[in-house]
């Protein structure tokens, strides 16, 4: 336990805090001034009423600890419950299959719900209430009440429903299922089960939490609100430290579902030996089909669940969930997923005749948005990159080595990619882990200073392999011993920097990292001192012999080491640093590697992400093709489409994942063909040729395409750039062919500038074009008879034969703004493609600057294409190689642009 006098302080404060709290969840009507001043009413009644009157008030037992709180403390409590409880979100977006709209899709809000107790649901929300705030339990509320609409009611004679619901990595899905498996039981699900993730630790905490907000077992959670009933608690043939074994399911609950009247849960391990132990069960009591309503929940549903063989002999885990799903008569599935990938690409047509059909959502998909207060990807990779991420020098790591060669003397960098036979004796971390570490702990002291004496956690995801993990492990607590030993013997002493490096090199990291935050150092320094003994190191892993426990009676600052365990599902209580080094060429691994993402209610401003600067950009990108793909389900649900189309949509997509299908191959060429849907994308000139004759070329095409739009006598505006409007395609037509783009990647896909598809859209669509030329800051002109303006300054990095523009963006925010109408101009970039008449050509006359800063001119262009009814799906068809071949699947997967089958 802490120390008395470190926790008793802190008595009063929660308990302030937890009250006006509770007057806030009463407080329907919150406006923004409102936490303000019920901080200030609690201030009046702290300073004015007597301590015994205090203590009955607070429920605080012992009369000595009441105190008033400092001006500090006052600001914080305000602070964390601004963050907390001034949040928006709004209910999610839904797109409905076509036999879902003939369905009766308003039984549960319209009829059942209003008819029943709802008693585990209203259980559920009594209880949350204190934990989330009262709009983002609303939301839940309405999203959870639409998935249930398009489930079915459990009355109905025979049913199968598939669906998904989308959500964002780390944003409480499993707050959205809890949530909907307390409706399903209201509504008259019998069968819950809960498929949770690949790993022991995912499971386990799964369990726990519908332990807690469900079932109410160890009369904890839900068992504690008023109204609980012992004889409705849920029977689970799970626990928190057991997945389902058929002798404790046979002797925890009768086998006869006909007389079942308390829902059964089961949350078991996405593994073949669950599965089998569950369907084994079933079987063993009921040889046909059972007459019950149950419900599957899939958490994480594209790990493992996806059929990835033929359809005529299906992957073993997909083929089990889809014989649980035959076993009864009536049964829903709903897969839960934050990268809906692999789900949408799954074959829509799929039907074994033994396991049944394959689990593409083909009723409904529901995609979640996230709470205001989120701490997600677009906020960390787009728009506060630089706040929150801190790049490891490449000096630092190897991405790769080759079979023949041998890791190095001193055994340093890092290599990212190596399998498992390598053996790397780790003898030193690299000097960015040591750094991180050390911010670490000077969060933890920051956090209790500001009164969060809550849990804290460090994730350090290295490698998938258990041995680096081990090492890795064993070096970080050899430097946490170091800086250990040192806080206690100079801590305390006057300007201990001078005596101590370790210290030095604390006081240099909350510089470098934290320049505006509150405290200076001596007083971080002080807390530093009271919790360095706090602090412990984990490794997570299926052989670690001591396991990761957040305890309820305990604050938990751990430091933890993993790979696969930790990657998808499995929550770090109170993340604030990850040093992250793991690689991978897709896009749902990556993001589920992403354990950063989450709430971080009072202390965001101390979180950072350490990452090479490759996987900063891997990230960049992902996050916009992830996000475009959100945008593109709304667009199917404002144009009534279907989950069908959604995949169709996806897989057209120029940034999707690559689908390769394998036919008659020859031994070294390939027919291969692409197909692109361009409509309502932006596609720029990222990569700039570095070759002077390419570099001249453009220019000098630059001026002639102005010419000819000058002596076009199109009709032009100017005001500092330069508009024509209705400009016939052939001057278009003619910039596209003769631009000359970085030749190492002739289809432009790996750059994401797939030119010729353009060429053909610009070729066969009948559209006039408008053209811009924009205007730059910078003091260096471009000029082609009277027209002018001046260059963009964009900043690059020298690459192989090209140069790379900085951030992945060539026009600033919202290029099309300048052709739009008034009332258009505020719209989103992507909305405002929506809003155009014709394509749009965007003309850069650059200047770039290097790392180096050395200067080139350059000239790069970008289309912006209007979303138009009926896609404008083109196709063609190349000769590749083999070695273009494996350039393009990486890509791809790293990332890529179209999408292609080989012939």
């Amino acid at each position: 336990m802490q120390d008395t006098k470190e926790t008793n302080p802190n008595i009063m404060y929660n308990q302030v805090k937890g009250k006006i709290s509770g007057a806030i969840q009463e407080n329907k009507n919150l406006q923004e001034d409102s936490i303000q001043e019920l901080v200030n009413e609690w201030k009046s009644v702290i300073s004015s009423t007597p301590p015994h009157i205090l203590k009955t008030i607070l429920g605080i037992h012992d009369e000595s600890i009441i105190h008033n709180l400092t001006d500090d403390e006052w600001k914080y409590i305000q602070y964390e419950l601004e963050q907390a409880f001034d949040v928006r979100i709004t209910t999610g977006i839904l797109v409905t299959g076509e036999d879902q709209r003939s369905r009766d899709l308003t039984w549960w809000t319209s009829k059942r719900k209003l008819e029943g107790e709802n008693y585990y649901s209203n259980n559920y929300f009594k209880y949350m209430k204190d934990s989330l705030p009262p709009q983002v339990l609303e939301t839940i509320d309405e999203d959870t009440d639409a998935i249930m609409n398009n489930l079915a009611n459990p009355e109905s004679e025979v049913f199968s429903r598939y669906g998904m619901v989308v959500g964002h990595v780390q944003s409480g899905k499993t707050s959205n299922y809890a949530s909907l498996i307390c409706k399903a039981a209201d509504a008259g699900y019998r069968f819950i089960v809960v498929i949770a993730g690949g790993q022991n630790n995912l499971r386990d905490q799964t369990q726990s939490r519908l332990d807690e907000v469900f079932v109410g077992a160890n009369y904890q959670g839900v068992a504690n609100v008023a109204g609980f009933k012992r004889d409705k608690m849920p029977d689970s043939l799970t626990n928190e430290k057991n997945d389902f074994k058929i002798e404790t399911a046979r002797a925890r609950v009768t086998t006869n579902f006909e007389n079942m009247q308390l829902p059964i849960l089961v949350v078991i391990k996405k593994h073949t030996k669950t599965l089998s132990h569950l369907l084994k069960w079933l079987n063993t009591h009921y040889k046909n089909q059972i007459d019950k309503a149950m419900l599957v929940i899939d958490d994480e549903s594209d790990y493992a669940s996806i059929n990835t063989r033929n359809e005529d002999d299906p992957t073993v885990i997909n083929g089990k969930i889809r014989l649980l799903l035959q076993k009864f008569k009536k049964s829903a599935y709903v897969a839960y997923t934050a990268t809906p990938y692999a789900n949408i690409f799954i074959d829509h047509k799929a039907n074994n005749i033994d396991a049944g059909r394959d689990l593409f959502p083909s009723d409904f998909i529901y995609a979640l948005d996230a709470p205001s207060n989120y701490f997600g990807a677009e906020k960390i990779f787009i728009k506060e990159n630089k706040k929150f991420v801190v790049q490891i020098p490449e000096s630092e790591v190897v991405y790769e080595i080759d079979e023949n060669d041998t890791y190095p003397d001193n055994n340093y960098p890092f290599i990212i990619k190596h399998k498992k036979e390598y053996h790397q004796e780790l003898e030193v971390l690299p000097d960015s882990l040591y750094d991180a570490i050390r911010l670490f702990i000077i969060n933890i002291a920051i956090r209790d200073l500001r009164k969060q004496k809550k849990h804290n956690s460090m994730l350090i995801h290295i490698s998938r392999f258990t041995d680096v993990h081990v090492q890795i492990r064993k070096l970080v607590s050899n430097y946490f011993t170091l800086v250990k030993d040192e806080i206690k013997a100079f801590g305390a002493v006057e300007n201990p920097h001078k005596y101590s490096g370790v210290i030095k090199a604390l006081r240099n990291t909350l510089n470098d990292r934290l320049k505006n935050v509150e405290f200076d150092f001596e007083v971080i320094l002080g807390k530093i001192c009271t919790i360095i003994e706090t602090i412990e190191i984990r490794d997570v892993h299926q052989s670690a012999k001591i396991p990761l426990k957040y305890r309820d009676d305990r604050q938990t600052n751990a430091i933890v080491i993993g790979g696969l365990s930790l990657s998808r599902g499995f929550t770090l209580e109170g993340l604030s640093v990850s040093y992250f080094l793991r690689t991978t060429i897709y896009y749902d691994t990556l993001m589920q590697m992403g354990r950063w993402f989450g709430y971080r209610v009072g202390y965001e401003d101390l979180c950072r992400v350490y990452i090479t600067e490759d996987m900063n950009e891997k990230f960049g990108f992902i996050i916009e093709a992830t996000n475009d793909l959100i945008s593109r389900l709304k667009d199917m649900r404002d144009e009534n489409l279907t989950p069908a189309d959604f995949g169709l949509s996806v897989q057209l997509h120029p940034d999707s994942l690559l689908q390769v299908t394998a036919r008659n191959k020859s031994q070294n060429t390939e027919d291969m063909y692409l197909e692109m849907n361009l409509d309502g994308q932006i596609k720029e000139t990222r990569w700039i040729s570095s070759l002077p004759a390419d570099l001249e070329s453009n220019e000098f095409l630059l001026e002639k395409t102005i010419s000819l739009l000058v002596d076009g006598e199109y009709k032009h505006q100017q005001d500092k750039s330069h508009i024509w409007r209705d400009v016939d395609k052939g001057i278009i037509e003619q910039f596209v062919k003769n631009y000359k783009l970085y030749s190492n990647d002739p289809l432009g896909l790996k750059s994401r500038m797939p030119i010729d598809f353009i060429k053909t859209y610009v070729k066969e669509c009948d559209l006039k074009w408008d053209v811009v030329l924009y205007n730059g800051s910078i003091d260096d002109e471009f000029q082609v008879n009277s027209v002018k303006v001046n260059r963009q300054l964009r900043k690059v990095k020298v690459k192989k034969g090209y140069y790379e523009v900085a951030n992945r963006q060539l026009s600033r925010a919202n290029p099309e703004k300048i052709v739009m109408t008034e009332e258009n101009k505020n719209l989103p970039s992507r909305e405002m493609r929506s809003k155009l008449e014709k394509p749009l050509l965007m003309l850069h006359s650059l200047k770039l600057n290097d790392e180096k800063d050395n200067k080139k001119d350059a000239v790069g262009f970008g289309i912006s294409f209007p979303t138009k009814k009926g896609s404008f799906n083109k196709s063609i068809k190349v000769r590749i190689n083999s070695v273009y071949k494996k350039q393009l699947e990486e890509a791809y997967r790293d990332g890529g642009g179209a999408d292609f089958e080989y012939e």
